[in-house]
Parts: C-alpha cells; structure tokens; sequence
C-alpha cells in the first residue's frame, strides 16, 4: 500500500507500494458493470473494460518494473505460467460450453463462424478474428456472436505475452541498469502516446474496427503502466486530496455508460473517463475512512473480484442461449435476472471443475502445462469440427422442381408438387452457402480491384464484364456454367458495399479508407468499361444500397438513377448494351429463426409481402434513360405475386437475409442464361 502522511506536501516521496488492496474492488466493480450494463444497459457499453485494461497495465509494467529497477530476472516464463493458468482454465471450460451449445441451441447457421471464434478465442486472438468478420460490437440478439464479449482478454493476453518480451529485449541491448531504467520508460511513454493518436484517428475513420483494435487500446494499459512509474516512485497524491479524488474516479467509472456511447467512441478521448477514474482510485489508494478504500477492500468486494472473472466469461453465452431459445432480439429484467443466476451457478461450478488442477499447477512448468492444456481442449474440438465440415461442402445438387423451377409458369410439372424432403442446403450449412472467390472478390480494408475470368479464357466467343458489390458474386457459379456452356468469357470483379455507380457517390457506414477505396474501384471499373473489350457490361448490387439526395426536388431513387447513369456512360459504344439485374428479396435477418420451424415454413409465416421485399431502387429509371440498357427481372422466380418467402422449392433462397443462397442461384442459372443470350448477340 501506498503509506499515508498526515500532511505530505503535494509531490512528497513516501515508501513504494508492495500490494495496492483496492485493486481487487476496483477490478470486481469494472468487470461486473461489464455485465450489468450487457443484461440491463439495452445495448450501452460500460466503461468497465477499459478500466480492467488500464488495470492490467498498470500491475504488470509495475512488477516489470521493480524487477528492472533491481536487476533482478524478470522471469518471463513464470509470469505467463501464472497469468495464463488463471485465465486459459475458465475460458476452455466456457469454450467448450460454446462449442456444445453451437450445435444444440444456437442458430444452426452460425455454427462455422463460432467455432471459428472457439479458436480464435482459445488462441487469444479473438479480436482480431472479429475485425476480419466486420463484426460489430453490439446488443445482444439471436445473430449476435457468443463470444464478442472475448475481445477483451485477447488483448490483454496479447500484452501479458508481448510487452515482457520487450522487456527482455531491452535488457538483452543494454548493459547499464540506469539506461535500462530510462530507456523501459521513454519507449513506454512514446508507444502509450503513439497508441493514444493511433486511436484518435482509427476511432473517427472506422470505429468498428477501433473498437477491437489492440494498437488503438493500448494506451488504455500504458497509461496505467506509466502510472505504476508514479507508484514506484512514492508519489502519492495529498492526504487531504485522497477522499475527493478516490469517489470522484469511482464516479467516473460508473457514469462512464452513461454520459457516452462506449461502443462508438472507445477507445478514443471518451475513454479517458473511464481510464482516468480508474487512475484516480489507484493513487488515492490508502486514502483513510472517508475514501473508498474501506468499500473497495471490502470483504464483499474481494468476493465479487473473485467471482467477477466467471460472470463476464459465462453471462454472454447465456444470455444469447436464452434470446435464441426465447426467439426474441432483447431481454427482460426477469430474463436478465435468470441470466445473472445462471452465470453466477456456472461460475461457481467452473471454479469446482478447476480446483484439482489448479491446486496441481504449483511451480511454473505445471502452470504452462496447464494453461497449453487448457488451449488445446477448447481449440482441438472446434478446430477438428471445422476441418470436417470443410471436407463435406461442395455444391447440392438440385434437380426436377426445386427452387426456382418451382415457381417457373412453363413447368406445368411442378404446378402441384410438393416438396417434404430436407431444405437445401442444410441450415448448418446456410452461412457457408455462398459462391464468392477471393480472386474476383475486393473486402473492406483493401485497395485492390480483383478481377477474374469465368469460362473460356482466350478462346471465346463473347466477352462480358459482370461487376457489383456481393449480390453480383453470390451469382459467380452461374456466370461460369452460363460461361463454359457458351463458349463465353465472363469477366467477374466485386467489391464489398461498393455498387458500380460514378465515383463520387458516397458510400454510407464505412471508414474514410474504404470510401476512397471504393472511389479507385469504381474508376478502375469505368476504365475497363472504355476500354471497348467487352460485348457487353451486366452489373447487380444490394437494393439496400441506398443514395440520399443533397438536391432539392430530386427524389432518393432519381438521384440514384443519376449516379448509374453516369457509371454506365463509361462504355466505347453504345453498340455495347448495359444489362442491369433487379436484385433479390430482403428479409430481416432475425426472420433466418422461422427456418427452424418446418411447419411455420409449409404454414407460409416465413415470408413476406412482395411489396415489403423487393426494395425499389433507381435501377428502372436508369435503364429508361440509358441507350441500349436493358433490365433482367428474375422476380418472378423467386416470390409468387404476393408473396416472397425464404424458401421456394425446397430451396432457402437467402443465406442471412440478404444474399442469395449459392444452392438457389443455381436454380436461377437456365432463365439468366436465357435472359442473357436473348440480349447479347
């Protein structure tokens, strides 16, 4: 504890801290706001994982420090085996739960995504698995993922197993203890500030990614490590100041929830509420009976420190058990309640699972052996269950009345057929279920324009440009079979949320760096459009894509129309015809929880009015004022004359609500080729 004098002067030197108490309330009351605020906060995000963050800094560079300062071995491997087999043994067992629960209660459909966060989690890189996803971190529903709230611990683990090897650089460099000393604390300083600007800019440009981002984050551990620099150095802020400032960092953290959005604006300056209340605790630390190191020492306190650690592993995976069983997107108070109990019972059942090996783990070999044991059994599963379900996709095969032929006019044969089998393709498989190729295909985050080519490569006989966001790559095994059959070359590049429209249309919900990335996508899409390669340029996009009009007297649709038009105006010859595809039905993606029920689906409950989804867009217009562009309108193939429902055939026509199924696509593939070879000659 820091010592108390009856009146230091304001930067007077007392004796180092050996153990600051109120730690241990302090972490118990950060994780546990974490789950309250999940249960009860409606979707707000608590400023509790930021101040375990700043807490975590501030006790490892702390330890790393003292060791330093001393020339004593900073002992690497015995701090990971402490570390990480307290951590890794709870997390397998939830783990574990996770895996289970994915094939048991959650949606079948999102079975291949968790698992693959059920290693990335093991493997403490969850939050990064979660950025390559463009998973955002929100409210808790059915889709939502059960391990988001993972995120956290990755980056922790991430700087218990870095940051010490930087340390151990250092020493390795440098000989003198003193410049040891110096350097261990500039390069601190400079990374903590560098981390700070880092999330400043992430945090405006893309706080999606900012948000699980560990360089954007790390300022929140390195500014409690500099603070431990201020603990060692015995300052300790005046006796007559501790009380004030010990409730006002308590304050801090609480209101932190309430006062921002945690989930838009952190990690930027609006965590430094959090972080900075955090801090203030930490250096009243000892403040006497008027601050709140009696509350934060509390036996209470302790015990909720203890338990903390259980409830935030276990309450999210519960809690999205229980929204998935309910079939509801939010929960009650009573609902949270149940939650809370479950959670505190696993919590409680966890710890007794785990006493026998960690009473074993004594010595720091046991510790590592625990803790790459406790990896191994939550990852070896998931990954295995992954590695099959790899082996067994390819294609279904469908034939006679399924999907779209079932709704054909022509096909008299299907007029009373009914379909009993099992849906295609199955819903575990749902997700998985999509045409998309990395080589024609441009994700956020890069600036390239990946184009390739279907079909006859250098011998065909026409040669067409296939361009859009993902509703134009969901059809990529329909433009090869429509390719190879004749004797065509099909030039396919997609980009994801970028239609092919002029290049300075904006681009709604993504970072400065994808705009300008989808602007240079669609120039180059305009170049290859001139360049008088082509018989013709056929393009679809997300009819959610929407344009809102800066113009008086310009509808949404018209200005749309506007911008299509000017993107289709980059073609040599008008001689070259535009074919625009009307895009697929939307469904809101919590309506995917009807496929589970065989009679709400033969009952016709999973659908909707054809009005409702098949979203109006400029695309009509724009087809009426360009010369030579024609509309392909496969509609009718997907939904009756009043209705679109999610499956037609036999077939689930949406993998997530909004793109086709590749299973249904290939339904669609004879009428788009006959649509196609009616409109190129």
């Amino acid at each position: 504890m820091i010592i108390d004098v009856e009146a230091p002067p304001p930067r007077s030197r007392v004796s180092a801290p050996s153990r600051i108490g109120e730690i241990d309330g302090l972490r118990g009351i950060a994780l546990t706001l974490v789950v309250v605020f999940h249960l009860f906060g409606h979707g707000r995000v608590s400023g509790g994982v930021d101040v375990f963050l700043t807490i975590s800094g501030f006790l490892l560079v702390l330890s790393l420090a003292r060791a330093l300062g001393a020339d004593r071995p900073l002992g690497i491997a015995s701090r990971w085996g402490r570390t990480f087999s307290r951590l890794a043994p709870p997390a397998a067992v939830v783990l574990v739960a996770v895996t289970i629960l994915s094939f048991t209660v959650y949606s079948p459909w999102l079975r291949e995504q968790n698992l693959i966060e059920v290693v990335s989690t093991a493997l403490y890189v969850e939050n990064w698995q979660l950025i390559t996803s463009q998973l955002e971190y929100g409210a808790a529903g059915p889709e939502t993922s059960p391990l988001q709230h993972f995120w956290s611990l990755s980056v922790q683990a991430q700087f218990f197993l870095v940051f010490p090897i930087v340390v151990a650089a250092i020493v390795f460099l440098i000989r003198s203890v003193r410049a040891r000393v110096i350097t261990f604390w500039a390069l601190l300083t400079v990374a903590t500030a560098a981390s700070f600007a880092y999330a400043l800019r992430e945090n405006l440009a893309d706080p999606q990614s900012a948000y699980f981002d560990s360089f954007a984050r790390f300022w929140e551990l390195g500014l409690g490590g500099l603070v431990a620099g201020i603990a060692m150095a015995g300052r300790a802020l005046p006796a007559s100041m501790k009380a004030f400032a010990g409730w006002a960092g308590l304050a801090m953290i609480i209101v932190s929830g309430f006062v921002f959005d945690g989930g838009t604006m952190y990690p930027g300056p609006a965590a430094l509420l959090p972080v900075g209340g955090a801090l203030l605790v930490i250096l009243s630390s000892a403040g006497g009976r008027r601050s709140p190191s009696a509350l934060l020492t509390s036996r209470p306190l302790r015990w909720l420190d203890s338990i903390s650690y259980g409830l935030y592993l276990w309450h999210w995976p519960i809690l999205i058990a229980l929204l998935t069983l309910q079939g509801r997107e939010a929960i009650d108070w009573q609902g949270a309640l149940v939650v809370l109990a479950s959670a505190l019972a696993a919590t409680m059942l966890t710890r007794l699972l785990l006493r026998a090996p960690t009473t074993w783990a004594t010595d720091p070999r046991r510790s590592i052996a625990l803790a790459l044991v406790a990896i191994i059994v939550a990852a070896a599963p998931a990954g295995a269950l992954l590695a099959h379900a790899a082996t067994q996709r390819s294609p279904v095969a469908v034939a006679g009345c399924a999907g779209a032929a079932s709704l054909d006019p022509d096909r008299t044969d299907c007029a009373d057929e009914m379909y009993d089998g099992e849906l295609q393709p199955a819903l575990e498989n749902l997700r998985a279920d999509d045409a998309n190729r990395g080589e024609c295909w441009a994700p956020l985050g890069s600036d390239t324009v990946a184009v390739c080519a279907l079909g006859d490569e250098h011998g065909y006989a026409k040669r067409i440009l296939a361009v859009g966001d993902s509703h134009n790559n969901v059809l990529l095994d329909v433009y090869e079979e429509i390719a190879s059959a004749r004797g065509w070359r099909i030039d396919a590049a997609g980009r994801a949320g970028c239609q092919w429209v002029s290049p300075d249309a904006p681009v709604y919900g993504q970072s400065d760096a994808d705009q300008q990335a989808c602007a240079d996508w669609r120039r180059a899409i305009d170049e290859r459009a001139t360049s008088g390669e082509y018989d013709a340029i056929f393009t679809t996009a997300s009819s959610k894509s929407r344009f809102a009009s800066t113009s008086a007297g310009v509808t949404d649709d018209e200005y749309h129309a506007e911008v299509l038009v000017a993107a289709w105006s980059h073609r040599s010859s008008t001689s070259t015809p535009i074919i625009a595809l009307r895009d697929n039905p939307i469904f809101p993606s919590e309506m995917l929880e009807c496929l589970t029920d065989r009679q709400a689906i033969d009952a016709g409950e999973c659908a909707l009015p054809r009005t409702r989804a098949l979203l109006d867009t400029g695309v009509d217009e724009a087809v009426e004022m360009t010369e030579n562009a024609h509309l392909i309108d496969l509609s009718d193939l997907q939904c009756t004359p009043d209705v679109c429902s999610m499956v037609q055939g036999g077939v689930v026509v949406t993998r997530d609500g909004a793109h086709l199924t590749r299973t249904y696509a290939a339904t669609l593939a004879p009428y788009l080729d006959g649509e196609l070879a009616r409109l190129i000659r």
